[in-house]
């Protein structure tokens, strides 16, 4: 069982770094089928809310949902709260279900306009300023100003003010994650060159020559990485959704193709490497690597003396702007008849909770994968479970550190270090500011993109034409 857990927790963050959340269905499908098998049989010991005074609730719920296995024990939690409460859960995605996340989004937006469809939704990688715009999602915010048990400064209201749209916050980030790098030392060290507090895409690839220059080394940039990349965060200077907008023509997103296109190789899809314990990739063959912060087991490298990375930094784009990306998403229809008690429910899935000070390790691994996946909206939550994750993770550490004699703690004191380690994540929760481009607005531009870059079928200039072209009538539809 602990072997099960840690191995859940790698591959969580394994498909963390491949870029999951991005309008990937796969890949969303194979961390939510980890996260089932590594929670087992029975369901864990409910997470408890905190702070929320018990009102007698009744009525029915329909809520529906690709692929969230975890909405399933919040169900029995709310429910098991408020036993006047009934909830059909209408899951899209399963590992019999054939239906794609394609067809996840039109039947639901089809549902939304003809008045029908769930109580709670979810929108998790789609356009949700286009159902706000035609009126078919609910402002939460409203919602929010007339619950007098409602604290937003409980939260990460900057993950709200970067999903807004004309004022107004048309579905519930329930949890996030975004990316942080961390460099190669000795490389760094030997060249004479600091790393900043930030990076973007194009000091990383000025500080890839620097080193070149000054080592006579030739590191890759990033492991796993490819043209795609940065795209997410890069794309953001390129369109408005409130004015419906787009500026792909723009001279500067023509030098962003072409230089990642000479700079970025295609890499093969085993060039995956990722810094657990093992950071010898780091000694010469990669400059930086990435770090995803997304869950407890991202406390490890504050906590670690790895001899051959730096401490991670926080990636911007080109504008300044640090980016995120929403993992459950879920809206209230402005069609639902149950809007009240739909609210209830969102306000209890995202609350903050009691996490246990005594577990054994199963019932451990069962309630991680169950209520500490991702970064919660709540920051009571985030500074809960990473501890809990840390508490009850640390034995194993132990135990696999063995195998690396060279890996030590950092010195110090052990609780000031995971201190000092959760404000400064802390720190990061509360400076990301805008989401990353939908996974809606990726596969406008995928078509094009893949013919630049790995097939040569287009020009830098063709390629923003097109993508020009379809984003303007993307956003104007």
């Amino acid at each position: 069982m602990k072997k099960r857990l840690m191995a859940g927790l790698c591959a969580l963050m394994m498909l963390l770094a491949a870029g999951c959340g991005r309008g990937d269905p796969d890949v969303y499908k194979q961390i939510n089928s980890q996260i089932s098998q590594s929670q087992g049989g029975d369901a864990p010991t409910p997470g408890a809310p905190r702070n929320q005074r018990r009102r007698e609730l009744t009525g029915h719920l329909t809520i529906k949902t690709f692929w969230d296995e975890q909405v399933e024990t919040i169900i029995r939690d709310f429910t098991a709260l408020h036993p006047g409460v009934t909830i059909d859960l209408i899951k899209v995605g399963g590992e019999n279900d054939l239906r794609s996340l394609e067809d996840y989004g039109t039947q639901t937006v089809v549902e939304l306009m003809s008045g029908g469809g769930p109580d709670l939704v979810d929108m998790a990688g789609f356009s949700v300023w286009k159902c706000a715009r035609s009126g078919l999602l609910c402002d939460l915010y409203t919602f929010m100003d007339r619950d007098p048990e409602f604290r937003r400064e409980d939260y990460y209201t900057n993950i709200w003010e970067g999903k807004e749209y004309q004022g107004g916050l048309y579905s519930m980030p329930c949890s996030f994650l975004y990316k942080t790098y961390w460099a190669s030392r000795p490389l760094l060290e030997d060249a004479g060159v600091r790393l900043p507090d930030t990076l973007t895409y194009r000091q990383m690839l000025r500080l890839q020559e620097e080193v070149t220059a000054a080592t006579g080394e030739s590191p890759r940039l990033i492991p796993g990485m490819n043209p795609y990349t940065f795209f997410y965060t890069e794309a953001l200077s390129y369109y408005d959704l409130e004015s419906r907008t787009a500026r792909f023509s723009d001279p500067a997103f023509l030098d962003y193709l072409r230089l990642t296109k000479e700079r970025i190789p295609i890499l093969p899809d085993n060039d995956m490497d990722r810094v657990i314990y093992d950071d010898s990739f780091m000694e010469k063959d990669y400059l930086f690597s990435d770090m995803s912060i997304g869950s407890g087991s991202d406390l490890m490298p504050f906590l670690l003396d790895h001899k051959n990375i730096t401490d991670p930094v926080l990636l911007v784009n080109t504008a300044g702007d640090a980016c995120f990306r929403s993992m459950r998403d879920y809206a209230i229809p402005s069609s639902s008849k149950n809007q009240e008690l739909a609210w209830e429910f969102l306000k209890f899935y995202i609350g903050p909770r009691e996490y246990p000070e005594q577990m054994d390790s199963a019932e451990a691994q069962k309630y991680y994968f169950t209520y500490c996946t991702f970064i919660p909206i709540s920051r009571d939550n985030f500074f809960r479970s990473f501890r809990f994750w840390h508490r009850y993770t640390q034995s194993f550490r132990e135990r696999d550190m063995a195998e690396y004699p060279d890996l030590r703690w950092k010195e110090g004191d052990r609780e000031a270090l995971l201190q000092s380690a959760l404000e400064r994540i802390d720190g990061w929760n509360r400076r990301v500011s805008r989401e990353e481009a939908e996974g809606e607005i990726f596969g406008e531009c995928s078509e094009d993109l893949a013919a630049y870059y790995y097939h040569d079928l287009l020009t830098a200039e063709e390629t923003a034409d097109r993508i020009q072209n379809r984003m303007t009538i993307f956003l104007q539809e």
